[in-house]
């Protein structure tokens, strides 16, 4: 007799408003924008990392996201294969921000060209 597999628990990622980039640059993103970037992640495409911080290239991975789901709240986000070493210190409240990065609509490495699209999940504050 075999078991369900539970539902991975949807994370929230990213808050729709008006965000300040590390550069300076203030952005907008509405429940559209969000509502898009979700209905364009593909992880056959490309699939968004779980990391520590905001590394340069992305990795280590601590897991990866498998799907996102968009509403008036912001974008929440579904993982697998997330480490459990990383996944217990979460638990414990190790880390105090979650941040979401995207490839810009018009960036020449975007996946999907167009809308934003989730390039990591970046855990802050350990």
């Amino acid at each position: 007799m075999s078991q369900a597999v539970p539902a991975p628990k949807q994370l929230h990622i990213f808050r729709p408003g008006t965000w300040l980039t590390m550069q300076g640059e203030s952005i907008e993103f509405g429940e559209a924008d969000l509502k898009a970037t979700a209905a364009a992640y593909n992880p056959k495409i490309s699939k968004a990392p779980i990391v520590v911080g905001h590394p340069k290239t992305d990795d280590p991975a601590k897991g990866w996201t498998v799907s996102l789901i968009a509403n008036e709240r912001g974008l929440f986000a579904a993982a697998d294969k997330v480490d459990p070493e990383f996944a217990e210190s979460v638990r414990k409240g190790a880390y105090g921000t979650v941040s979401a990065k995207f490839y810009r609509p018009t960036d020449p490495h975007n996946p999907v060209p167009g809308v934003w699209y989730l390039r990591h999940i970046g855990f802050l504050g350990a």
